[in-house]
């Protein structure tokens, strides 16, 4: 690839696209590169365009002025070559200075599609490291940016809630009994995962859920997705753990505006989890078939439980073809309480600091 120093560009741009269409825990792990971004010109009205749900992460809070659906009618034309394109998109390509456009193929149909429309400087974001590289997803995109001369701010991602956020999830946890001065203190657990071959067995969850109300007395908030079904709020349910708090059913940003400011996260592989250490919260995050070391969530306190065997990590093809999740199952309760015993010393650690530097 030429290398291209666009940095003067971007700082003059008054307005900018970012075209991402990955999944939630891709689009976190991303966040460095729209912080540089923004760093350089805090003044630019910055679009993002992909999916929404994930997309109001960003918007009015800090990276995004406004956000757009990817699936938003006339879009499907720039998906074809040498097609007929939208003329209502083709006149809002048009005017943006700068499109930062994450994907495959730096000469995919889109890509050609506003080459020939777009006036401003196209930068190609290429979105996953090649297997072999074996490098971590944020660090690969961070030496993408470096190709047009664009250095981080921070290697961490970051999200950035505003007052209403934490407003909401205030008045939306005394409606289950947690009050503010609580909820540093709670425990959040999350035991799905946008793919079944990365959930930790059920039962295990439930163990260490038990341990967490009778031996550290915490209260718990178990978040469940879609994917979890009614059996597995009945397994928590007949848990009959008085300190036990079942969420479901809400937004991306509603559970991020809940999780920010928590004790500790506990869950798989999982986008929720990369969420949880983007709001800076402790998170044990459990590994199974897919490569820590290109997908972990990136923060300051953050574990990561994977065991090595044999045929860990997968590749695509195997990931399709296991049946047994081995490396899930070798992940014992105990692994979990090890990590929990960590954080739990490092934390009082760090707050008896504080009360010595108040006093």
């Amino acid at each position: 690839m030429e290398y291209l120093n666009v940095s003067n560009e971007i700082s003059k741009a008054e307005s900018i696209l970012i075209i991402h269409q990955g999944a939630l825990g891709d689009f976190i792990l991303a966040l460095p590169i729209f912080e540089a971004i923004r760093r350089i010109n805090p003044e630019a009205k910055i679009y993002f365009m992909g999916y929404p749900r994930i997309l109001e992460l960003v918007e009015n809070r800090f990276y995004a002025n406004k956000i757009l659906s990817i699936d938003q009618r006339g879009m499907a034309t720039f998906f074809v070559q040498n097609g007929s394109l939208d003329l209502t998109l083709t006149q809002f390509f048009k005017g943006f200075e700068v499109l930062v456009i994450f994907g495959k193929d730096s000469n995919s149909a889109m890509i050609k599609n506003l080459r020939k429309i777009c006036r401003g400087r196209i930068l190609h974001i290429n979105s996953f490291p090649p297997w072999e590289k074996r490098i971590h997803l944020t660090d690969h995109l961070i030496e993408e940016l470096s190709n047009y001369g664009l250095r981080p701010y921070t290697f961490y991602p970051r999200l950035y809630l505003n007052k209403e956020d934490r407003e909401w999830a205030k008045s939306f946890l005394k409606t289950k009994g947690i009050y503010s001065e609580e909820k540093k203190e709670l425990i959040i657990v999350h035991p799905g995962s946008g793919s079944r071959k990365k959930v930790w067995p059920i039962d295990r969850f439930l163990n260490i859920s038990r341990f967490l109300e009778y031996s550290m007395k915490k209260k718990i908030l178990i978040i469940l997705g879609p994917a979890e079904g009614i059996d597995i709020q009945k397994a928590f349910e007949n848990l009959g753990l008085q300190n036990l708090i079942i969420i479901k059913g809400l937004s991306l940003i509603q559970l991020a505006s809940i999780i920010e400011g928590c004790k500790l996260f506990i869950g798989n592989d999982s986008g929720i989890s990369h969420m949880a250490s983007a709001l800076g919260v402790p998170v044990i995050a459990i590994f199974g078939p897919t490569d820590p070391r290109v997908w972990s969530p990136r923060g300051e306190n953050v574990i990561v439980l994977n065991k090595e065997i044999p045929c860990s990590p997968c590749s695509e093809e195997r990931f399709f073809k296991c049946r047994d999740s081995d490396c899930l199952k070798m992940i014992e309760e105990g692994d979990v309480l090890k990590a929990l015993e960590k954080f739990e010393f490092e934390l009082n650690y760090k707050n008896k600091k504080e009360e010595k530097y108040e006093d």
